[in-house]
């Protein structure tokens, strides 16, 4: 198998599990209460077909033949655009995010006697993703150049995941103390998805465990593209309409995972152009000629 049934996998669960998620939330949810009414069945549905897609994407990335086998320098210009709208919108949301979580802890301990977890940690995602966001904006310049500068520092390519495990720590707590509904949990399960592929990201730019970690990408790529399209599509129609918006998850961080999912299909779209074999950073001179 190839990595074209990999993706075909993806577009065929895409078009069978984004129309029921809309159909829950726009005909079965109550929105005074969060909970859906009478969507067991479609529930149902979600899950088999997410868990049947990420298990066979996975096993097509891992017996792939023609898999990259490092990265070298890759020139596309909608991965650039891409990648830079998504440091975009994350570089806007964390710097509002300071300013909502500044006032959060002012808000609760003025004497700077004691802090609330979630405002302590919130606020150092925020100033975390405004790190994450210029390494984004990093490997933009590298995709429009056709260079690989945030391969050059790794420590660099590193700040997306460690933005992403920050996320992770404050949604966790954020969760456990509310009422658990199906939307919180495809949301923590898309940031763990998408903190899986920029740690696999963060090594194949580094050129850490070269085919282990393209295989890697592909097997954490579709499936965290899958699930953030799935959240963060239907949640940002209804806001746009006026709806109540399902869950915790900030609609700015919907946003920044919409763009993210696009980014990352684009990619991997581009990715398969890369050589398979020994990579170009370990070519000798006359494999080069």
């Amino acid at each position: 198998m190839s990595m074209k049934h990999a993706w075909l996998v993806f577009l065929v669960a895409l078009v069978v599990v984004l129309p029921v998620r809309l159909y829950q939330l726009f005909a079965l949810m109550e929105e005074d209460t969060g909970f859906l009414n009478g969507g067991t069945a479609t529930t149902a549905v979600l899950v088999v077909v997410l868990l049947l897609a990420f298990a066979a994407i996975v096993v097509i990335s891992k017996g792939s033949k023609r898999m990259p086998a490092g990265y070298t320098p890759l020139r596309s210009i909608p991965t650039a655009v891409l990648s830079g709208l998504t440091g975009a919108l994350l570089l806007v949301n964390s710097v509002s995010n300071i300013f909502i979580y500044s006032v959060q802890i002012n808000g609760t301990a003025p004497s700077g006697e004691s802090t609330t977890p979630a405002g302590v940690i919130g606020l150092a995602m925020a100033i975390v993703g405004i790190l994450a966001a210029f390494a984004i904006f990093l490997a933009a310049y590298g995709f429009a150049t056709g260079t690989n500068p945030v391969g050059e520092h790794p420590l660099v390519a590193l700040l997306p995941a460690v933005w992403g495990c920050i996320c992770l720590v404050l949604l966790f707590i954020s969760y456990t103390a509310v009422v658990n509904v199906s939307e919180n949990v495809y949301d923590m399960f898309a940031v763990v998805l998408l903190l899986l592929f920029l740690f696999a990201q963060a090594k194949f730019f580094a050129g850490v465990e070269g085919e282990k970690s393209g295989r890697m990408l592909a097997a954490t790529g579709l499936p965290a593209a899958l699930l953030a399209l799935l959240t963060s599509v239907p949640t940002l129609l209804m806001a746009v309409l006026g709806r109540t918006v399902p869950g915790l998850f900030p609609a700015g961080l919907h946003l920044v995972n919409l763009c993210m999912a696009c980014y990352i299909l684009s990619f991997l779209f581009a990715a398969r152009k890369l050589p398979a074999g020994v990579s170009a950073a370990i070519r000798t001179p006359e494999e080069e000629n």
